[in-house]
């Protein structure tokens, strides 16, 4: 004959959080640490080498480790959470533009430019799009 069990309130198992939210925080933290990589080498080589190369067109290779650095982590997101790329992906590159946006505030007393905002939110958005599509079909 089976037992019979009750729960009393305080033995109720702890509420998991959904898979998706920790999805979207490892992604950006997975951006967020490429980002650091690229930059580090990208200052190694500007140090050791007196290139001009990298001095003069260091905004657009900033543009580039940002977008390559959003769309791995949206990559990576997706793989983790099986579904929603596209709305994972998103998530990941909104997170990454406003921490990185409120770092450089913190950084400089420089405004930012309403324009120059909803470029990044843009870019960064489509680049978490584009990256969460690939890592639901990877």
């Amino acid at each position: 004959m089976a037992k019979v069990t009750r729960r009393s309130r305080l033995n109720v198992p702890p509420q998991r959080v959904p898979g998706t939210v920790m999805a979207v925080g490892r992604g950006v933290l997975v951006s967020l640490i490429v980002s650091l990589v690229a930059i580090v080498f990208l200052s190694v080589v500007s140090l050791a080498t007196e290139s001009l190369f990298i001095e003069n067109y260091l905004r657009y290779i900033m543009v580039g480790v940002t977008v390559a650095s959003i769309f791995i982590g949206s990559v990576y997101a997706a793989q983790r959470a099986g579904g929603a790329g596209l709305l994972v992906g998103m998530a990941v590159g909104l997170v990454y533009v406003l921490i990185s946006v409120g770092v450089g505030l913190e950084m400089t007393a420089e405004p930012v430019s309403l324009l120059v905002l909803a470029n990044k939110l843009f870019a960064g958005i489509a680049a978490g799009a584009l990256g969460g599509l690939v890592g639901v079909n990877l």
